[in-house]
């Protein structure tokens, strides 16, 4: 009897292991080329969460997926198709696509992590401690309203040169104000050692976060600059490399000779998204003899110039859901959204409104 019964669970083992090996798919081929979808930034405080709705994303890859998998990340963990942030940081997304009928999984980008935990921030509160920023890879949060009507010519953050452009996080996810920031001449910031000069809350953002800031009431004129090269100015960065400008909301009056925005001045990939402007944008015309006129000669209601030098791949940069009610003006290259553009193929959702007269373009150039 004892025989029989081991004889029929080595037999069950046999069975159950060849429908194992029958019912699994191996799968051999790896790929990274997924066409048709698009990436999504994603802003997070450590503990909260994201669900990403994977059939969606991917309904127009022409692929039969069999199941989703979101690999696990420096700063995220994963349930299914959730992420949940942990820690301060940035990081990929990726997911793998697996299609049973070719025995191949698909690798490829979600888009990008910015996780951001208050206990690794530092706080700024007082227009002292905001002018005080010094680490240019630091993490910061804004915890108060602040005034900066006691500073006559405000020094952008990350300045010229570009060795000290801010590469780090600025939230304000609570909502606070930052208002009155003035420059009242390009004379009064510092130019760069091959010439030009920069304007706005900050001067040169490269690979960083900006979330989330309100300014009100912000008086940049550069107009002046006579000097090699151009200014350029915007209310939230005169210059930008592969940013994520998420949720700002600004208001004020922005002048200069070069690239002119509202919130940025020049942008160059990355993504601006859920960004709002109201005011004036005013791309002042040169006759000097140091006057170069050039495609960055622009002004946007959003940003002035966006330059891409080539489509480098799923979505490296965007300009989504952006609104601008503005008077901009310019010589030439002058636009609702924007003065120059690298083409409009990643521009989603978005709309100006002019004031006081009709007739503006969305785009002044597109390349």
């Amino acid at each position: 009897m004892k025989k029989i019964i081991v004889l029929l669970v080595l037999l069950v083992l046999v069975c159950t292991a060849l429908f194992t090996v029958v019912s699994c798919t191996n799968y051999n081929n790896i790929s990274n080329v997924v066409k048709n979808y698009s990436t999504e930034n994603v802003v997070l405080e450590s503990g909260k969460s994201h669900e990403f709705d994977l059939e969606k994303i991917f309904k127009n890859s022409g692929l039969n997926v069999t199941k989703y998998e979101i690999d696990k990340g420096d700063f995220y963990t994963v349930d299914g198709n959730k992420i949940t942030a942990k820690g301060t940081g940035r990081c990929p997304i990726t997911v793998s696509l697996y299609v049973k009928s070719e025995g191949c999984r698909y690798m490829c980008s979600l888009g990008t992590l910015y996780s951001y935990d208050r206990k690794d921030m530092t706080p700024v509160s007082t227009a002292q401690e905001l002018a005080s920023i010094k680490d240019m890879n630091g993490a910061y949060i804004q915890t108060a309203d602040i005034d900066l009507s006691s500073v006559k010519d405000w020094q952008p953050i990350g300045n010229l040169p570009a060795t000290n452009s801010f590469k780090g996080i600025f939230v304000n996810p609570d909502g606070y104000k930052i208002s009155n920031l003035t420059i009242n001449s390009s004379a009064n910031v510092p130019q760069g050692p091959y010439g030009g000069c920069l304007g706005g809350l900050f001067g040169d953002l490269d690979g960083a976060l900006v979330y989330g800031v309100i300014v009100e009431n912000a008086q940049i004129n550069l107009g002046d600059f006579t000097g090699k090269g151009n200014s350029s100015a915007g209310v939230i960065a005169a210059s930008t490399l592969s940013c994520y400008i998420k949720d700002c909301i600004v208001s004020g009056d922005v002048a200069a000779t070069g690239s002119t925005g509202g919130i940025i001045g020049s942008m160059s990939w990355g993504c601006i998204e859920g960004c709002e402007f109201d005011g004036t944008v005013s791309n002042v015309g040169r006759t000097d003899e140091n006057f170069n006129d050039s495609e960055s000669v622009c002004a946007g209601g959003i940003v002035g110039y966006c330059g891409i030098p080539y489509d480098m791949g799923q979505n490296t940069w965007g300009m989504i859901g952006c609104r601008a009610t503005c008077v901009v003006m310019a010589e030439k290259r002058a636009g609702g959204i924007a003065g120059t553009i690298w083409g409009v193929d990643f521009v989603k959702e978005c709309s100006f409104e002019e004031e006081g007269y009709t007739g503006m373009p969305m785009y002044g150039y597109v390349k």
